[in-house]
């Protein structure tokens, strides 16, 4: 399963036991977790913003040890364009969806635009 930046987002937000054991749930069930370079970029940014450098480095340190990371690369950018141009979406939703349909797995989010083109690769 490839994992989006909202899913790591809630995690590391959540105040509720029972979505973070929730979400922790849907990690364990996963043969494998993989995470494109592109929510390590929003997590990183979106820490940095919030809580600051230190914090920022802890999240996306502890991603990159239990997620295999996925670099984007020319075929995933040019899937992303095209997927961001047929449903018009921002550049890093398309990227993340791409990523999923080339690695051919779903993707763990709760981002409108993937429920969208879910079936475009599952």
């Amino acid at each position: 399963m490839l994992f989006d930046t909202r899913y790591f987002w809630a995690v590391f937000t959540s105040r509720s036991d029972e979505t973070t054991k929730g979400l922790r749930g849907i990690l364990e069930k996963s043969d494998t977790q993989y995470v494109s370079s592109i929510s390590l970029f929003e997590v990183y940014r979106l820490t940095l913003d919030t809580e600051g450098r230190t914090v920022a480095r802890l999240r996306t340190d502890a991603i990159e040890r239990e997620f295999k990371v996925i670099e984007v690369d020319s075929a995933i950018v040019r899937e992303g364009a095209e997927i961001g141009h047929r449903l018009a979406v921002p550049m890093a939703d398309a990227l993340i969806m791409a990523t999923a349909k080339t690695l051919r797995v779903p993707c763990v989010t709760d981002d409108p635009h993937f429920t969208e083109v879910r079936t475009l690769w599952i």
